[in-house]
């Protein structure tokens, strides 16, 4: 038995980049024997194009599990839903992860160690040194990314932010 997502994609930020996805995730369903859409969705963003995107490739009786809403909570219209009989589930991990420490502490570990031999690579944004962290909560907030964005601490694991700064702490 084979466990786990068979394809993975993304929908973007613009109606360019929602109609590639649309296309892409048709033709996987396709290639993958579902002509009808796929069975989840997992959405972690919750953007300006989540309605059309998501509920335009899910089949019917199928599963959107929301997992974040770094882009702001948006409007989901029932009626859509309806009609194409989807369930919509949502699930926060911050809970889980508290009441499940040790599994929580596991969980990281595996994802650690594939981070580190490169069988997942997360989609980097931008690189800012600790000097620029503000920079960088700004745009997180704003949610100007395109992916992860990183606050660098220097290579030996210290900043390089003045003596003033490091007293303090």
């Amino acid at each position: 038995m084979k466990v786990g997502a068979d394809i993975t994609l993304c929908y973007g930020r613009d109606k360019h980049s929602y109609r590639k996805f649309k296309d892409a995730v048709r033709k996987a369903a396709k290639d993958l024997g579902h002509p009808k859409g796929v069975d989840v969705v997992v959405d972690m963003v919750q953007g300006d194009l989540f309605e059309n995107a998501l509920i335009s490739v899910v089949r019917p009786l199928g599963k959107i599990c929301l997992v974040g809403f770094t882009a702001g909570q948006k409007p989901i219209r029932p009626g859509l839903l309806l009609v194409k009989e989807v369930s919509v589930v949502g699930s926060l991990w911050g809970r889980w992860a508290t009441e499940n420490m040790e599994a929580h502490r596991e969980n990281v570990g595996e994802i650690l160690v594939f981070l580190g031999n490169g069988s997942i690579k997360p989609r980097v944004d931008r690189v800012f040194p600790l000097e620029s962290f503000a920079r960088a909560f700004e745009l997180f907030e704003n949610n100007r990314g395109r992916g992860n964005t990183v606050v660098e601490i220097g290579k030996d694991g210290r900043s390089s932010l003045e003596p003033p700064f490091q007293s303090r702490l």
